[in-house]
């Protein structure tokens, strides 16, 4: 089963919980590449065991596939003998959804298996596992609320754009994006939203990249000055716009034609040492 990625086209925190957690308010969007692949091997062996093609990648129940399988047969009150294994192209620790997508991914190959919880329930399932996991039980683009569970689709349809995804090739954990957001934060913009789905509905690339929003970012570009010479080379190389994904600190530059995103990566490919990945919306 595919494990798609996603980016956030924006992303505003607009306050610390009670239970620890923000609330936000964001723009899932699911891309076509890069994306990792789940299998499952039914085997008779009792147990849940992950593996993966990357050595580094946590393996059984320290991966988050393997933790989302053990609360599925909890619930079910089935006795598992699940062999997974995960083909890792989805960088990690990137911004990019790529374990959250790895357990909706194990949660559904469970649930085409066994249709032993109902959707309610798997939902609530997904959110004990992650606040994107929810979104990638059935990636399309959608608004997402609270912490990212309360998910609203979104109304109109996107037209077709050219990214160029480009990860330093180092980590960022989410909970340092977020703890040091207050130092960082901006003033809000509640006409945010609303100027970006004017800019969607247009089809134009200059003002979808003028609408792109990550409060997460700012932190991101001051603490990594490699953030910030990325996101400049992209943009005097004529990138529509640059923002960070999600908790960073992948980069996505929003080309204007495919031949563009193809000369815009043989240049980055020579001034940094990045990994690169072809996108569509």
């Amino acid at each position: 089963m595919r494990a798609v990625a996603k980016v956030n086209l924006y992303l505003k925190v607009l306050r610390r919980r009670e239970d620890g957690f923000h609330e936000l308010r964001t723009l899932f969007v699911p891309l076509s590449e890069p994306a990792d692949e789940v299998t499952c091997r039914w085997t008779g062996e009792p147990g849940i065991r992950v593996s993966s093609d990357q050595p580094e990648l946590p393996r059984d129940l320290d991966n988050l596939a393997g933790q989302a399988a053990a609360r599925y047969a909890a619930l079910a009150g089935l006795e598992p003998t699940w062999n997974f294994h995960i083909v890792k192209r989805i960088p990690m620790t990137a911004g990019l959804g790529g374990g959250s997508s790895d357990a909706a991914a194990a949660l559904r190959l469970l649930q085409e298996r066994y249709r032993a919880l109902p959707a309610a329930q798997l939902a609530a399932l997904a959110l004990e596992l992650g606040s994107d996991v929810p979104f990638f039980l059935a990636p399309r683009p959608a608004w997402a609320e609270g912490r990212g569970e309360r998910l609203t689709p979104l109304d109109l349809e996107l037209p077709p754009l050219s990214l160029l995804l480009i990860n330093p090739r180092f980590p960022v954990r989410a909970g340092w994006a977020y703890a040091r957001l207050a130092e960082a934060r901006k003033s809000d913009d509640p006409a945010g939203p609303e100027r970006l789905l004017a800019a969607l509905r247009t089809r134009d690339p200059d003002a979808i990249g003028g609408a792109l929003h990550n409060d997460l970012g700012f932190a991101l570009y001051d603490k990594f000055p490699i953030l910030r010479l990325l996101r400049d080379f992209l943009r005097s190389h004529g990138a529509a716009g640059v923002e960070i994904s999600g908790s960073g600190p992948t980069l996505f530059a929003l080309c204007r034609t495919p031949e563009h995103r193809a000369q815009l990566r043989n240049e980055l490919a020579e001034a940094f040492p990045v990994d690169l990945f072809d996108a569509e919306l």
